[in-house]
């Protein structure tokens, strides 16, 4: 058993997980928290990380450093993904919070952010056999993983990311149809081959993870606090999301904000996310989704605890 943390720099959120890890697949959770950035505000526009949302990242790491004091954590792992990757400034960001934090942030692939995730899904899955298309929609991407009996058999990496398509499409409040049609067929048309090129996918089981989709389990089950067990292994079916879409888009952001399930950061962002959903769930013939609680976070840990393992 290791005790062990994971630090997530997504686009939209900052997540830290300390935990009791077993084997690959087991873990006893410490700590978990969570933290709305908007890392990637700005990014579209201006192909830099935004001061502001900098200094925003590096507070919350410093908090996130000072919980770590409290435990005793024998490795952490802190990684960043698409906007770190992707911006200008990346880098000097990432040596920055080197100085200011004394964190070490590794800056992650897209598909090595594939990888991970998978590891963390695949944990938090009743039923990890049989084929399993995996879908992990996030501020700056959407991760696309199939599986066989719990091994990857292909995964690829897109751009649609729910901060950027807000940023990009969604400017009215409430949304127009017009921003809705455009943001559809934005997405439609990174979608459009992708079920030629995924491997495997025949059969397959449909699983989300990250914020959108656990918002939208929350949404549908009307929680007015989160509960990790309430949403994972949950399923969602397509009935349900399309109606919270036409829910959703009807409402101003200031409505959205009293819906007790949707955090508060994401009011503006489930436009975009839950429209990402359902043009999957469209373009795979998917009725129904199996809900993961579990991700990258988790998929941080437990890929450290192989590390750990295999060189000893």
């Amino acid at each position: 058993m290791s005790i062990l943390a994971g630090i997530d720099i997504g686009t939209n959120t900052v997540r830290l997980l300390i935990a009791d890890v077993r084997d690959k697949y087991n873990f006893r959770e410490i700590r978990s928290e969570r933290r709305i950035t908007r890392l990637g505000e700005g990014l579209i526009e201006n192909g830099r990380l935004m001061p502001s949302a900098e200094n925003r990242t590096i507070y919350v790491l410093k908090e996130f450093g000072e919980i770590l004091k409290g435990y005793p954590v024998e490795a952490v792992t802190a990684v960043a993904t698409s906007a770190v990757r992707e911006a200008e400034n990346g880098k000097e960001f990432v040596e920055r919070i080197k100085v200011e934090t004394d964190f070490d942030i590794e800056i992650i692939s897209g598909e090595e952010e594939a990888r991970r995730t998978f590891f963390g899904v695949v944990a938090g899955l009743n039923n990890k056999n049989g084929s399993l298309l995996i879908i992990d929609i996030g501020g700056g991407s959407t991760e696309f993983i199939v599986s066989k009996n719990a091994e990857v058999l292909d995964s690829i990496s897109t751009g649609l990311g729910v901060v950027k398509l807000t940023e990009r499409f969604v400017k009215s409040d409430p949304v127009s149809e017009a921003e809705i049609k455009e943001l559809n067929q934005a997405i439609n048309n990174e979608l459009k081959n992708l079920n030629k090129r995924l491997n495997g996918i025949n059969n397959a089981t449909f699983v989300g993870t990250a914020g959108t989709i656990t918002t939208l389990a929350a949404i549908d089950q009307n929680l007015t606090l989160y509960n990790p067990l309430s949403i994972n292994n949950y399923i969602l079916k397509k009935k349900s999301v399309d109606r919270i879409f036409d829910n959703l888009k009807s409402m101003t952001i200031e409505e959205r904000l009293n819906i007790p399930a949707l955090e508060k950061g994401r009011e503006d962002l489930i436009i975009a996310g839950t429209a990402i959903v359902l043009s999957v769930m469209e373009e795979f013939g998917f009725r129904e989704m199996t809900v993961c609680d579990y991700g990258l976070r988790e998929g941080i840990i437990l890929d450290l605890y192989s590390r750990i393992s295999n060189s000893i």
